[in-house]
């Protein structure tokens, strides 16, 4: 089960780091920097929170609602 969680998450966190492209302007370096360093990022991590079972869009509002990119 963890390995799928592994590939959801490789999955999501392009997506996320696409809609901070386009919606914020950022460059992927910056996107990408963007995700790793929020306060969510650990959530990813964390297989009992869940967060790799919510859509990219919910992701990227919780990333901009903790840090005003």
């Amino acid at each position: 089960m963890a390995d799928t969680h592994h590939l959801v998450k490789t999955i999501l966190i392009p997506q996320v780091a696409e809609l901070l492209m386009k919606h914020k302007g950022l460059s992927e370096d910056e996107a990408l920097r963007t995700i790793y360093e929020s306060p969510i990022a650990p959530l990813l991590e964390d297989d009992s929170m869940g967060l790799y079972g919510q859509s990219a869009l919910y992701v990227y509002g919780l990333i901009t609602d903790e840090k005003t990119v």
